[in-house]
C-alpha cells in the first residue's frame, strides 16, 4: 500500500509539474505568435531585452550537449533543446528522458523504457547538471523566427503527449531532436554532410568509439548487439551527443523552393558549465575480471586433479552452469523481445544458451554422459577460433568461453579416467 501511495504521489507531482510548465509555455507561444515588433517599445520601457528590427532575437532555439557520466544510461552523453524568449523572460530546457522502471537495465536494453520530453527552467537544469559534474555546451540553431516558433510549439505538444515513445535505436535523445527540427522546418529540410571520420565505422565499432573508457558499458552493449554490429543505420540514428555539434556544423538547411543551402548552426557557441566528472572509468575492467576468473578456474582444475578438490570443483561447476544459464536467458530475451538489438542473430548464443542445463538435467545420470563434455569442448574451441573473423567477438567475452571450455575438458578427462 505504501509503495502504491508513493507511486501515486510521484505521478501527481509529475502531472502538476507538466501543468505548470505547460501553462508557461502556452503563454509563451501565444505571445510568440503575435508580431514581435509590438513588444519592442514595452521591452525598452521595462529595461528588458529589446527586439531587433528583424525580430531575430524574439525567440532563440539552441542545442545543448552534455558530457557523459558513468551511468550506463548516460555513457554516450546527452542533448537537449534550450528555448528562450528574452523579451518576456522565458527560458526553458526541453530534455528527452526515459523511465526504465523497476527492471531498469533489462527494460533499457529491451527498448521498453518509457520516454518523453519534459521542460524545466534553464536555471534548474544547469543546477542539476552541475551537481552531476557534467559539462554543457550551447550551439544556437540557425532557424527562422517562424521555424523557432514551430519548434517551441512542437516541443510543447510532444511533452503534453507524455510517454508516447519507447527508448530504442530509433527513439533516443539525438534522433528525436533531429526529427523535431525537421518537422519544424518551413519550405526546407535538414541535410547532413558526407559521412567522415568515425561515422564511416560500422554500428559496433562506432559504439565502441562512443563509449570510450566505459568498458563495462561496452561489454553490456556488445553482449546484445549481435549481427547488428556489422550493419550501418541511418546517419540521424548513428549520431551521438558527442559528435552532434560537429555533424550539424557540416549540415545544411536546403530550400525546397530554389535548392539553396544555409548552415544549420549560427556559429554562436558557449560553454555553460565546465564538467569535472569526465572520467568514465569503472575501476576493474571486464578483461581483468574475467582473466582473474580464468586463473581461478585453472587453479581449481589443477587442485581437483592434483589435490583432489572434488567438492570444490563440483560446486564451482554448478555456479558456472547457473551463471551460463542466466546469461543465456537474458540473451534470448533480448533477441526475441527487444526493440533495441532484437531480431538479429547473436553469436554469443552459441556458448551461452539453455541447452547445457537442459541436457545435464535430463541425462547427467546416464552412463556415457561424460561424452557430452568433449562435444561441448569442441564447440567452444571452434567458437574461440572464430574470434578473428567475427567482429562482435572480443577478448572479455572469449575469456568466459575459455573458462567454460577448461571446465568441460576437465570433466571429460575425469570421465575418461573413471571408465578405464
Amino acid at each position: 500500500m505504501a509503495s502504491c501511495r508513493g507511486a501515486l504521489t510521484k505521478q501527481l507531482k509529475r502531472i502538476l509539474r507538466i501543468f505548470w510548465t505547460t501553462h508557461s509555455l502556452l503563454l509563451a507561444m501565444m505571445l510568440a505568435l503575435i508580431a514581435p515588433s509590438q513588444y519592442a517599445t514595452a521591452a525598452r520601457a521595462d529595461n528588458k531585452v529589446t527586439v531587433l528590427p528583424d525580430s531575430s532575437n524574439f525567440v532563440t532555439a539552441s542545442l545543448l550537449t552534455m558530457s557523459p557520466t558513468k551511468g550506463i544510461y548516460s555513457t554516450f552523453g546527452h542533448v537537449a533543446f534550450r528555448m528562450e524568449c528574452p523579451v518576456h523572460g522565458l527560458d526553458f530546457v526541453f530534455t528527452y528522458e526515459s523511465d526504465p522502471g523497476a527492471n531498469g537495465l533489462l527494460t533499457f536494453f529491451a527498448g521498453k523504457a518509457d520516454s518523453y520530453y519534459v521542460a524545466v527552467s534553464t536555471q534548474q537544469f544547469l543546477k542539476d547538471m552541475k551537481k552531476e559534474g557534467r559539462g554543457i555546451w550551447q550551439y544556437e540553431l540557425n532557424l527562422t523566427l517562424h521555424e523557432e516558433q514551430n519548434l517551441w510549439r512542437n516541443l510543447d505538444n510532444d511533452m503534453l503527449q507524455g510517454a508516447h515513445r519507447k527508448f530504442n535505436l530509433q527513439n533516443h535523445c539525438v534522433s528525436t531532436m533531429i526529427t523535431l527540427i525537421q518537422q519544424s522546418c518551413i519550405d526546407e529540410y535538414l541535410e547532413f554532410g558526407p559521412q567522415q571520420g568515425e561515422m564511416l565505422l560500422n554500428n559496433g565499432d562506432l559504439l565502441r568509439h562512443y563509449v570510450g573508457k566505459s568498458k563495462w558499458a561496452e561489454f553490456a552493449f556488445i553482449s546484445f548487439i549481435g549481427t547488428h554490429y556489422e550493419e550501418y543505420d541511418s546517419q540521424d540514428v548513428r549520431v551521438s551527443p558527442q559528435n552532434i555539434a560537429s555533424e550539424l556544423a557540416r549540415a545544411s538547411f536546403v530550400s525546397t523552393i530554389d535548392g539553396s543551402h544555409r548552415p544549420v548552426l549560427t556559429g554562436k557557441t558557449e560553454e555553460l558549465l565546465h564538467g569535472y566528472n569526465t572520467d568514465k572509468g569503472w575501476g576493474i575492467t571486464p578483461i581483468v575480471l574475467f582473466a582473474i576468473l580464468l586463473l581461478l578456474t585453472c587453479l581449481i582444475t589443477f587442485g581437483e586433479r592434483r589435490w583432489h578438490w572434488k567438492q570444490i570443483a563440483r560446486w564451482y561447476d554448478k555456479a558456472l552452469l547457473v551463471a551460463q544459464t542466466l546469461a543465456s536467458i537474458v540473451l534470448l530475451a533480448i533477441l526475441f523481445g527487444s526493440n533495441v538489438f532484437g531480431h538479429c542473430w547473436n553469436w554469443y548464443l552459441i556458448p551461452f544458451n539453455p541447452l547445457p542445463l537442459l541436457i545435464w538435467t535430463c541425462f547427467h545420470k546416464q552412463k556415457n554422459f561424460g561424452r557430452v563434455y568433449i562435444i561441448y569442448t569442441v564447440v567452444l574451441a571452434a567458437f574461440i577460433a572464430l574470434t578473428p573473423f567475427i567482429s562482435q567477438l572480443d577478448v572479455p567475452h572469449q575469456l568466459l568461453v575459455v573458462t567454460l571450455a577448461v571446465r568441460c575438458l576437465s570433466k571429460y578427462l575425469e570421465y575418461k579416467k573413471n571408465i578405464k
